[in-house]
């Protein structure tokens, strides 16, 4: 930790579902992590399943609060969808919240790394000088902050 952050395989968030929610002997938990999020799910007799998304994957992040419990419903682009039943509202509030900040940081990423991309083959087609190039790839950094 010399730069302020978390390293990317300590956990920033766990979430564990109540066990009045539990449908094994064991709770279904959420762990976020500064690059994804793992939901693991135990069997009554098998393993546990475990899911991995990252953040770029993300379509959204929904809550289904109530009085007491809340539902917290992530989907995904590729299909690896899951729901979470069970979680106190004022963890799943703050967990929404979290999720949200980091999934738009790394949209905002993706969405830098892109345009710099884009740049870089028009400057090297010659369609940009380097002068506009330059101008260019400040503007995208500067959209960015």
């Amino acid at each position: 930790m010399t730069n302020g952050t978390a390293p990317v395989d300590e956990p920033l968030l766990v979430l564990r579902q109540s066990r009045w929610f539990a449908r094994a002997p064991k709770r279904e938990t959420i762990v976020v992590y500064a690059d994804r999020i793992e939901h693991l799910r135990p069997g009554f007799v098998s393993r546990t399943r475990m899911v991995t998304v990252r953040y770029e994957q993300v379509a959204q992040v929904r809550l289904d609060r109530r009085l007491i419990w809340s539902a917290l419903a992530v989907g995904t682009t590729g299909g690896a969808d899951f729901v979470m039943d069970g979680l106190r509202r004022s963890d799943a509030d703050a967990a929404k919240a979290k999720l949200d900040r980091l999934i738009a940081d790394a949209q905002a990423r993706v969405s830098v790394t892109d345009s710099l991309e884009r740049l870089g083959n028009l400057r090297e087609k010659g369609l940009l000088t380097e002068f506009e190039f330059l101008a260019a790839k400040g503007a995208v950094f500067r959209n960015a902050a």
